[in-house]
């Protein structure tokens, strides 16, 4: 039998495999076909009441309770989870203490200021015009502090582009329903991200308390020196504008203060792109405004130790207790510099002499400018 004569021989038996039904067999088929959609809907059903239950189990976006299953809670976007934390907490704490800043201020824990009821507002990629909108929103929301901490990123004073933010409201922070929280196919996204251990904070999560754990084991930081980018512009307008922040809690006690860098990058990212003075200069000119500001920064024994840091940017919870202390006038004389207590030559020779012994220490002197003149390259 040849290749044409099996293939006619296969379709004519398909044909016979395929008899017309009755009336009677048509009607079974059909009832059959009812039973099919009702099994449908019950498999549904149970698929959606699943996903539910996983996502209220873990409840990643912070609408209720947080992960009651590993008590382990990621912050997949703070500006949602942050909102959804503090909407359904604000009237039985009753906050009297904001926290505002970047990631760098995330790492905070609430419960290590022990004077006061903080809240933690601090968000990844937070800057300036981030920090008036929730201050406003705040204020929307009866938030009369009694103390504002505010964490000051030099970056925040480097010459770009600012795009006037459109106002804050609940509508578009808050999740809005049970059904966005929980029968959301992101929602069981952040779930099993969660569940698998995937944190987008590679350094700490949350607790069942909301508030920031480092992991046990965090990425490996390396310092290294390498040459700096190309040099970046000045903009001094800004301090004008964190000043303004005391307008919306006129009756609040402002601390500021700089969180820590790793020496490493401060000597890469500041000093070799020509910020130094920028940031110096922007940071005196706010202790001038606020009634305290700290620099922690400055070369020390923790921004030289690499096992403080998971990516020389962001330091550990130990550490930010020890910060939370100080900014409690807890005193410290091995770590940060309360910069109102000097005028702004003493600070900056305090800081460029810090600075210079790092880089003797580390044999790498030829990256030092000896020159004492003041270097600040405005935006036009």
């Amino acid at each position: 039998m040849n290749f044409k004569s099996a293939a006619i021989g296969f379709f004519k038996l398909g044909k016979h495999r395929v008899p017309e039904m009755s009336a009677p067999q048509l009607a079974e088929k059909n009832k059959n076909t009812k039973f099919s959609f009702g099994l449908y809907g019950l498999v549904t059903s149970f698929i959606l009441g699943s996903v539910a239950g996983i996502n209220w189990l873990i409840d990643p976006l912070w609408y209720d309770h947080g992960n009651i299953l590993t008590g382990k809670n990621f912050a997949f976007n703070e500006r949602i989870t942050k909102t959804n934390l503090f909407l359904r907490t604000k009237d039985k704490v009753g906050y009297d203490c904001i926290i505002l800043g970047s990631s760098r201020v995330t790492a905070l824990r609430k419960s290590e200021f022990t004077n006061n009821k903080c809240f933690n507002y601090a968000l990844k990629g937070a800057e300036i015009p981030d920090f008036i909108s929730y201050a406003n929103f705040l204020k929307t929301q009866g938030i009369e502090p009694d103390m504002v901490y505010i964490g000051i990123d030099g970056f925040n004073f480097v010459e770009k582009e600012r795009k006037e933010q459109q106002p804050i409201t609940v509508q578009s922070l808050q999740t809005q329903s049970p059904l966005e929280a929980y029968l959301s196919a992101d929602v069981l996204l952040f779930s099993a991200m969660t569940l698998l251990g995937v944190s987008p904070d590679p350094g700490s999560f949350y607790d069942q308390n909301f508030e920031p754990v480092d992991f046990a084991t965090p990425p490996t930081y390396t310092p290294t020196f390498y040459d700096p980018a190309a040099l970046q512009r000045c903009d001094l307008s800004v301090v004008e504008t964190f000043a303004s922040l005391k307008e919306f809690f006129p009756n609040a006690k402002f601390v500021a203060y700089v969180p820590p860098r790793s020496a490493w990058s401060m000597v890469n990212d500041t000093y070799g792109r020509g910020l130094m003075d920028c940031y110096l200069s922007a940071f005196h000119q706010l202790s001038q405004e606020f009634d305290a500001l700290y620099d922690f920064s400055i070369p020390s024994e923790v921004t030289q130790n690499p096992d403080n840091t998971f990516d020389g940017s962001h330091y550990s919870v130990e550490v930010n207790n020890r910060i939370a202390k100080i900014l409690q006038g807890e005193p410290d004389d091995t770590f940060g510099l309360r910069v109102d207590d000097y005028n702004f030559d003493d600070y900056r020779i305090i800081y460029r002499q810090k600075l210079q012994d790092f880089l003797a220490k580390n044999d790498q002197l030829e990256r030092w400018d000896n020159s004492s003149e003041i270097l600040i390259d405005p935006a036009p």
